[in-house]
């Protein structure tokens, strides 16, 4: 059976403080299924929001071929690895201030979007550094790239969270 996921819209938090630095998620249903987990990246890496380069736009779905500095033929579900909630989530508190403190209209929405959803996961996955080899052609133009998938099969949920800067 072929997982298909309902894309259900996505959130754009701009940092907005001279820092270039922004939070992107993509939002999913998952279908009641028992599938492994390795269905469901398999059916995120496919689905045709997937390709975007976070960079220059139009967004989701808007670049095929890449997603964010990789090309998108470079991503499988074996480039994700299991991770801890809270290591996730120190991670990415770490990369959001690490030029500047966080904008405080920010921080209740980050709190919001993203550090509460990681906890309230089955599982947390994330997108290991891949590397120049599976830069697509200007694939360094982002500083940091953070990708994280959060399968949440109570609510049957999966987000897909990048944190970047451009």
């Amino acid at each position: 059976m072929t997982v298909q996921l309902t894309y259900t819209g996505h959130l754009f938090i701009n940092f907005a403080n001279q820092t270039f630095q922004w939070v992107h998620i993509n939002r999913f249903g998952l279908p009641a299924t028992d599938e492994p987990d390795v269905a469901l990246l398999a059916a995120l890496t496919g689905h045709d929001s997937f390709g975007d380069n976070y960079a220059t736009g139009p967004g989701p779905g808007g670049d095929p071929e890449r997603h964010g500095p990789y090309w998108r033929d470079q991503i499988t579900p074996d480039c994700y690895d299991l991770i801890e909630a809270g290591i996730a989530e120190r991670c990415l508190r770490s990369w959001a201030e690490q030029f500047a403190p966080v904008p405080g209209r920010v921080r209740p929405e980050l709190q919001r979007a993203v550090y509460q959803p990681l906890h309230a996961a089955d599982r947390v996955y994330q997108l290991r550094d891949l590397g120049p080899a599976a830069f697509h052609d200007w694939g360094g133009v982002h500083n940091d790239f953070h990708e994280f998938v959060l399968v949440d099969r109570t609510s049957r949920t999966l987000a897909q969270i990048v944190a970047a800067d451009d």
